[in-house]
């Protein structure tokens, strides 16, 4: 067979040398990427060879017979490039409904009946009416009128292409980093041929006798296009295989690296953390600050986690990072995945409670149901005198003085069976020998839990100290006031024996008798306040004050005694508020120098509450006094001068009410008292 030269034939060859080239590496590097990119663009390469190598022996035939023949070849290129091509597209967008048999039959199935009728039918007539080869300037090609059939092929084959370029434009705008390169990339390479031929077939280049299908002629030159989308993009390597659903909408922060150590995609989150590393730059410089990220980018793919503090304006950020060969283990790295969680809010809130049970004041424990102590706050060491080493692992009811451990132990059962918490007093071994005295409650961890949590508060010098006050309170009530009776008994008997001029001292002595028994009533009324389990009460404070001012009246002639009250002030108040309000009324005459001493008491309504205010015209209350009680306290220098207020002061607060002293002009005081309305009393 006679063959001619055309200036078509190098482009063919070197088209299809490409093309046959990329089939071969993707044959070899099978193992790499996902099964159905990779067959595809094995289809596609290998598809374009052979219409390339075919045209370039249909355009070398000097025969019609020999270049209808070599014809049928170009037609088995063309038509399989019609199937591999949109399979390929669509594998890549990850569209993978397509690919199934009935919806892709839509692709195939066209190709599939033009290949087969090409070659049983022929090209001519089925293509091509009355093909004749004329002369196109020193070479001949074919010259045919275009049958319908042709026509209808041409216009599917169009119409798919138009669809897949559709896809691959959408995925170009859609996507950012190597995949939107990608994208773009195979577009144009798409686009390409599909236009230089449509310029073929409408005359704008080529030879002005016979037709030149300059589409697989183009191949020559997207083959450059294809290795670069191969290569640099590592197309086989990093696809984007369900990015639009995983990759871009996960909360957490994505960076890809290819096998070099490039940076070369990342998500919206992933900017957010590491809004200065750029696409392509290299790990080391994109880590700069991590470096142990950097490493797990550029080493030996791990698949672990591991933890990493990212530094920051304002605080450092804790991050997890999970590293992922991205081709899975077993084959050729492609690349890596490292997935960036920010733990830095349950990282704080560890630390925080961390530094709660180290600091707290009290033992912390951990136990479980063998009763063997599996945690021990550091606290441990302050408050009992043992090291956290020397204490877990070891029975916690050996730490248990031997006469409370049996309640200890059935406390401790009870945890595991109750869901409430169990309580108990108890004395625990320090590490000097002694024992000390703790308020402890245990409780379940979990629910569904083997482990049981113990606080233990030291509540030794507490008890000591309740210990102390009720030996002087009992002193202050019992045997003050017996032994000033005796002291006012004796002072009776020596008025008989004494002449006038000790008159004045035995009425001293009564009076600091009467005052010392007072006292020790006050102790009593004191004592009952601070340890009355008894809760709030309705109290009307108008009949109150009112019977509270006669009965003042009563005890002291001298005084002038006003009242004015509403018909109705119902409170809710401790039921000791009687005895506070009594200390109120006798202190304004008790400690009133005058001969005529002057008290006015009201209520009224002031919002949600009621007030009472008690006022006199004595010589007013020391501001040294005032300031205790504002301030709740006394020192050596600043004290009360007696139990009374401090009496009035505790049960008001009992009740949740307030306390306020004010000053007369020109003398007196003001004691006003705010106290809650009851439930239901109208304002």
């Amino acid at each position: 067979m006679t063959w001619q030269p055309t200036p078509y034939t190098a482009p063919l060859l070197v088209a299809a040398v490409a093309s046959f080239g990329f089939a071969a590496y993707g044959v070899a590097n099978r193992s790499r990427g996902g099964r159905a990119l990779l067959w595809s663009f094995v289809g596609v390469a290998s598809a374009g060879g052979v219409w390339s190598l075919a045209y370039a022996a249909q355009l070398s035939a000097t025969s019609l017979g020999a270049t209808l023949s070599v014809n049928r070849f170009v037609w088995l290129g063309a038509a399989g490039l019609a199937v591999a091509w949109p399979a390929f597209v669509l594998s890549y967008v990850d569209r993978a409904a397509w690919l199934g048999r009935r919806r892709f039959a839509l692709f195939w199935v066209v190709p599939v009946a033009v290949a087969v009728a090409v070659w049983t039918v022929g090209v001519d007539p089925l293509f091509y009416a009355d093909p004749a080869l004329v002369d196109a300037g020193g070479y001949r090609v074919v010259e045919y009128e275009p049958t319908p059939a042709l026509l209808a092929f041409v216009g599917y084959t169009y119409a798919v292409n138009l669809f897949t370029f559709a896809v691959l434009g959408y995925a170009a705008v859609s996507r950012d980093g190597v995949f939107r390169r990608q994208a773009a990339v195979l577009f144009v390479a798409g686009v390409a041929p599909l236009a230089l031929g449509a310029a073929g077939t409408a005359g704008v280049v080529g030879p002005e006798n016979g037709f030149v299908d300059f589409t697989p002629v183009a191949f020559s030159g997207t083959s450059a296009l294809l290795a670069w989308v191969v290569f640099r993009y590592r197309l086989l390597d990093i696809s984007p295989i369900a990015r639009d659903a995983v990759f871009a909408n996960l909360s957490d922060a994505v960076v890809v690296c290819d096998a070099d150590g490039r940076v070369v995609d990342r998500n919206d989150p992933a900017s957010a953390l590491f809004p200065d590393v750029e696409l392509g730059a290299g790990a080391e410089e994109a880590f700069d600050d991590l470096p142990a990220v950097a490493e797990a980018a550029t080493g030996e793919a791990s698949d672990d986690e591991f933890r990493v503090t990212l530094p920051g304006d304002d605080a450092p950020r804790f991050l997890t990072v999970d590293v992922h060969d991205i081709t899975g283990p077993g084959t050729v790295r492609g690349g890596t995945v490292l997935l960036f969680r920010d733990v830095t809010e349950r990282e704080t809130l560890q630390r925080r409670y961390r530094a709660l049970i180290e600091k707290s004041p009290n033992v912390i424990a951990v136990c479980g149901d063998d009763g063997l102590l599996r945690y021990v706050s550091p606290s441990i060491a302050r408050l009992l005198g043992h090291e956290t080493s020397e204490v877990e692992g070891r029975p916690v009811i050996d730490f248990v003085h031997p006469e409370d451990r049996r309640e200890a132990q059935k406390a401790f059962e009870r945890a595991f069976e109750d869901a409430e918490p169990q309580s108990l007093t108890h004395r625990i071994a320090h590490d000097d020998g002694s024992w000390r005295r703790f308020e402890t409650v245990i409780e379940r961890l979990f629910a569904d839990g083997s482990e049981v949590v113990i606080t233990a508060t030291d509540v030794t010098e507490t008890r000591r100290y309740e210990q102390r006050l009720q030996v002087l309170n009992r002193v202050l009530r019992h045997d003050l006031k017996n032994d000033t009776n005796v002291i006012g008994g004796y002072a009776d008997l020596l008025r008989d024996h004494v002449d006038e001029e000790g008159d004045p001292y035995l009425d001293i002595i009564d009076r600091k008798v009467k005052t010392l028994t007072h006292l020790s009533d006050q102790a009593r009324e004191i004592d009952v306040a601070l340890h009355s389990d008894a809760g709030r009460t309705d109290i009307d404070l108008a009949a109150l004050v009112d019977r509270l001012c006669d009965s003042l009246a009563s005890s002291f002639p001298r005084a002038t005694v006003t009242v004015s009250v509403p018909d109705s002030a119902v409170v809710s108040a401790d039921e000791l508020l009687e005895s506070a309000v009594r200390n109120v009324l006798e202190n304004a005459v008790v400690h009133n120098d005058g001969d005529d001493p002057h008290v006015e008491a009201t209520v009224v309504a002031d919002g949600d509450r009621f007030r009472i205010d008690v006022a006199d015209d004595g010589p007013g209350i020391p501001p040294i006094e005032q300031t205790v009680f504002s301030e709740a306290r006394e020192t050596a220098l600043e004290h009360a001068s007696g139990l009374g207020l401090w009496l009035v002061h505790w049960i008001v607060t009992e009740s949740g009410g307030d306390l306020e002293f004010d000053t007369r002009e020109p003398t007196g005081t003001v004691v006003r008292i705010w106290l809650p309305r009851a439930n239901g009393e109208n304002g």
